[in-house]
């Protein structure tokens, strides 16, 4: 296994020592260094009290690895080791470093699997004595002057989809505040939002490797991050991060660093700012609507399957033959002849089991169309300009 990672291990080395000499960590600071381990998960977290958090650790192949990487940084102890959750590649080599390292707490959500993987993750803890605390919403690791540390979901015990029950963790440290949310979809966003939780930070881990699964526009205008990281692999078979979740943060203003493009990521924080081990690269511009035309998309109800396009103008307008497209699913409605909006009024495009056609109504199909998960809406006109949009 050394020898397969033998090169990265070096350059790892390499990066860590311009790093240690560039961004020395200064008293009663935080580091954060977001591990590259292709299309997994694996984070080191240096709290300003000098104890050591680590969220996962990669694929089964990436246990070398990381225990390289801690060795390198003279870090003998694990104060907090967190599992997210049972799949591999957020649990693969955490075996290695519980057998490698002094942990102090081990910290998993209440579900199980029976993995191979699973099961050396607890013969680990089980041999060296460590007892396992769940994590759920509502426990607090740390809550001590200028810094607080919780976990605040998973928020239920009976989630369908493994990814839901990941751990997800919030760190305030003075003035700034980073949220880790491992893999969690979109039910476990919306709960999130609904709760009183504070979830408003200057940093998020990005959930599911930018998965459409996640990120839904409601979660992320509530944590309001201006920074993002996003864990994945290079050319990935899954497409991660995908269009639509990267085009979300974009619109939301949020800087994005990737360690598909940048390899390990360090954030070190000095209670005010936060700063990188790299600069993020430059992202291309989106195409903006053409304003000249006084037509939005006002509205797009996903559970209803309702959008409501908006005519803004003192003039009838005439969309024959337009099309609305849908981002997530990537199917195309085009308007029929005589389709006209008059001013100031609004008209209703309907899909799904229910759809019908009421006045000021047109229906799509009756096959469902939104996702709920989190979808977007496009509307062009006979030329192909794009004209409105909804996210």
């Amino acid at each position: 296994m050394r020898t397969k990672y033998s090169t990265i291990i070096l350059i790892i080395l390499i990066t860590l020592i311009f790093s240690l000499n560039t961004m020395a960590l200064a008293a009663e600071s935080l580091r954060i260094d977001f591990i590259d381990v292709g299309q997994a998960d694996s984070i080191l977290i240096q709290l300003p009290n000098k104890e050591k958090m680590l969220i996962d650790g990669g694929n089964n192949e990436d246990g070398d690895l990381i225990v390289e990487y801690l060795t390198v940084l003279k870090i003998d102890k694990i104060d907090y080791l967190v599992a997210t959750h049972p799949h591999e590649d957020h649990i693969g080599g955490l075996d290695n470093i519980i057998n490698n390292f002094k942990v102090a707490k081990v910290y998993m959500p209440k579900v199980s699997h029976t993995s191979k993987t699973f099961r050396d993750l607890l013969i680990a803890t089980k041999r060296k004595g460590l007892k396992i605390s769940i994590a759920k919403a509502g426990v607090s690791l740390i809550d001590k002057g200028d810094l607080q540390v919780r976990i605040i979901g998973p928020v239920k015990e009976d989630y369908k989809e493994l990814n839901n029950y990941s751990a997800i963790i919030k760190i305030n440290f003075r003035n700034t505040s980073f949220l880790f949310t491992g893999d969690a979809e979109a039910e476990v966003e919306e709960e999130l939002v609904a709760s009183k939780i504070d979830l408003a930070a200057d940093l998020l881990k990005i959930g599911h490797h930018g998965s459409s699964s996640s990120t839904t526009l409601s979660f992320l205008e509530k944590v309001n991050p201006q920074y993002g990281v996003i864990s994945v692999g290079k050319n990935n078979k899954y497409d991660h991060p995908t269009k639509f979740t990267l085009e979300k943060l974009n619109r939301a203003g949020v800087e994005v660093y990737r360690t598909d493009q940048l390899g390990t990521i360090i954030a070190i924080s000095d209670g005010e700012k936060i700063t990188f081990n790299h600069k993020v690269p430059s992202i291309s511009t989106t195409k903006i609507p053409n304003n000249k035309v006084p037509i939005t998309i006002s509205n797009v109800n996903l559970k209803d399957e309702i959008v409501l396009i908006t005519n803004n103008s003192s003039k009838d307008i005439n969309i024959s033959k337009w099309k609305l497209f849908s981002l997530r699913g990537k199917q195309e409605f085009i308007f029929p002849q005589g389709t006209i909006i008059k001013a100031g009024e609004s008209l209703k495009v309907v899909s799904g089991r229910n759809a019908s056609k009421d006045k000021g109504q047109i229906i799509w199909t009756k096959s469902y169309i939104w996702n709920n998960n989190g979808d977007a809406a496009q509307l062009y006109d006979l030329k192909g300009n794009l004209i409105a949009e909804y996210y």
